[in-house]
């Protein structure tokens, strides 16, 4: 059997794992990060294959099995917080059956906390931190010519019994040198995976994600990966990147998951305008910040298919707001959902429950703001203080924080604020969601959808998954 240079995995997650009693309408999305190290790789001439553990329903060790089956000379493993324990089981049962492969960590929690992952995880022999692109075509390289290791920025690696870190690598200030991602090696996109019950215009529908770094400063987010430099694929790639999951993989409709999608203004202009000109009639919604937006940008999105953008909100207590340094206001969140609604385009809002120096009274004020926001839909998670985020570090000045990686979901209570309870945090959570959702506007406005092929299933999908959360303990 002929070798497979690299076998990049994705480690088994399930989705009670990933939303905990709202797994029923969670989504399912491509690995765009390992397709986009693929692409490069076999951009450079390395044979290269993608297991993706999820969508395939895939044990521990049928990953195991499968990934032998390619017969691989390098393996390598993404993996966030929440999925870093699966991916130290899968390393673990490659080392029993063959303790000779190199087994490579990557993602964004190794990059958060890189000694301590590899002190803890002895399955992983290399780690690539930060963006991989280049990091995993010089280190193939430099494996291959059994080169020196600590020549190759971006990597962890062990010598003996001590591990080693080299200097970081730059980032990549020109995105458009990527190739297109190979979708190609995923399971077929429309057929095995799938976005929230709630979050499309259409099906089938996919994600994409088309720049990196932020300018933000939040003090929740872990920005270590990408950092703060900010970086898009231009609107013409962006554009060729579309038709490809139109053309090829039959996508109608796309949610691009950019920290904030309308950053590059020229870019989202251009984009737009190919978009309208093409005649594709793709549906699309996007992330954006609520001190950005104005109205000529919104009308441009919504006459080329934008229907819903989603605002991280957070808290409707500016106290709150403060502490988490978002750097927006109330009334700017108000303005930027009003002018939103009055361009055409669904609104969407992403609050936390459980932040530092919340209170009962605090809870109060995001709830009672949320129901007087013009908002379509939202969702809530609790506040989680992820590796690598300012605040994990501090965040037990504030309170008590669960320190454990695999719950670290968003949908589990890991930080309790002083003063409060993992219960209480639990019952204004479902609150909220009972609050905002079983009102007649938002009611009735579900219900019109019913009209559109694929909208009952849909509707009744998210029904099932809200009454479910709200029933259980």
């Amino acid at each position: 059997m002929s070798e497979t240079d690299i076998v990049f995995i994705n480690p088994p997650i399930s989705l009670t794992e990933r939303y905990g009693k709202l797994s029923s309408s969670g989504s399912l999305a491509p690995p765009l990060g390992l397709c986009h190290l693929a692409s490069v790789c076999r951009n450079e001439g390395f044979s290269t294959a993608i297991v993706d553990s999820s969508p395939l329903g895939l044990s521990h060790s049928e990953v195991v099995q499968e990934v032998f089956s390619h017969n691989p000379r390098v393996i390598g493993i993404t993996a966030s917080t929440v999925s870093i324990q699966s991916a130290a089981r899968i390393a673990d049962l490659i080392k029993q059956r063959d303790s000779a492969k190199e087994v490579i960590i990557g993602g964004p929690h190794v990059t958060a906390v890189p000694v301590p992952t590899m002190e803890l995880y002895g399955g992983f022999d290399l780690g690539v931190i930060g963006e991989g692109e280049h990091t995993i075509t010089e280190l193939l390289h430099t494996l291959w010519a059994r080169g020196d290791l600590s020549s190759v920025k971006g990597v962890l690696f062990r010598d003996n019994h001590r591990i080693c870190q080299n200097r970081k690598r730059k980032p990549i200030t020109n995105l458009d040198e990527l190739p297109i991602p190979a979708w190609d090696l995923l399971p077929e996109l429309r057929h095995f995976y799938k976005p929230v019950s709630l979050s499309y215009s259409q099906l089938p529908s996919t994600s994409l994600i088309t720049s990196r770094g932020c300018s933000g400063k939040c003090t929740f987010c872990d920005r270590t990966v990408f950092g703060n430099v900010c970086r898009g694929f231009s609107a013409d790639y962006l554009f060729e990147m579309v038709k490809e999951l139109y053309d090829r993989y039959h996508i109608r409709d796309i949610l691009f998951d950019d920290d904030n999608f309308i950053m590059f203004k020229p870019r989202l202009a251009k984009f737009c305008e190919l978009l309208s000109a093409s005649g594709l009639g793709l549906t699309w919604a996007c992330n954006a910040r609520v001190d950005i937006v104005d109205m000529a940008t919104l009308k441009l999105m919504a006459e080329a298919g934008c229907w819903q953008i989603a605002y991280g909100i957070e808290s409707g207590n500016q106290k709150i707001l403060d502490v988490l340094r978002k750097g927006i206001t109330l009334q700017q969140i108000r303005s930027a959902l009003t002018i939103t609604r009055q361009a055409g385009i669904q609104t969407k809002g992403f609050f936390m429950i459980g932040s530092p120096l919340e209170t009962r009274k605090t809870m109060e004020d995001t709830i009672r703001f949320m129901l007087e926001l013009p908002l379509d839909d939202f969702q809530t998670t609790f506040f989680t203080p992820l590796p690598g985020c300012e605040l994990y570090e501090t965040v037990e000045t504030y309170g008590k924080l669960e320190d454990d990686w695999s719950k670290m979901n968003m949908w589990y209570p890991v930080f309790i604020p002083r003063g409060l309870s993992k219960h209480e945090l639990v019952v204004y959570a479902k609150r909220a969601f009972r609050k905002f959702y079983f009102r007649p506007r938002i009611m009735w406005g579900y219900l019109k959808t019913l009209r559109k092929p694929g909208s009952v299933a849909k509707l009744a999908v998210g029904v099932y998954s809200m009454l479910r959360y709200q029933l259980t303990a």
